[in-house]
């Protein structure tokens, strides 16, 4: 990768809160990478035991799961993540302090 995914997605590091979460296949739907089963960063992860929020870096989940990064508060692009979120999702996001926002030039 030759930028960071985060960097693409990310709004403004000013607010930013992040939680250590254990990832697994079953945390987002994966993609296939060369043969590997990522989860991209910015997916959106809605779990009860790990919360709810943007995964901050990919995640590689072909053997087995992961400990990354839960965004849980802050600004992010919803135009930029890997599947744009839905109005009622953008909303709970929100809710809990992690707020989409433009630029002029999206």
């Amino acid at each position: 990768m030759a930028e960071s995914a985060i960097n693409v997605w990310l709004g403004s590091e000013v607010g930013l809160v992040t939680k250590t979460v254990t990832v697994t296949s079953e945390s987002a739907t994966p993609v296939t990478i060369n043969g590997r089963s990522i989860i991209k960063s910015g997916s959106l992860i809605n779990d009860s035991v790990l919360g709810y929020g943007l995964l901050v870096n990919d995640a590689d989940v072909t053997d087995g799961a992961r400990v990354g990064a839960l965004m849980i508060r802050g600004n992010y692009v919803n135009a930029k993540l890997p599947t744009e979120l839905t109005g009622e999702q953008v909303t709970a996001l929100a809710a809990q302090g992690l707020y989409n926002i433009t630029y002029d030039a999206d």
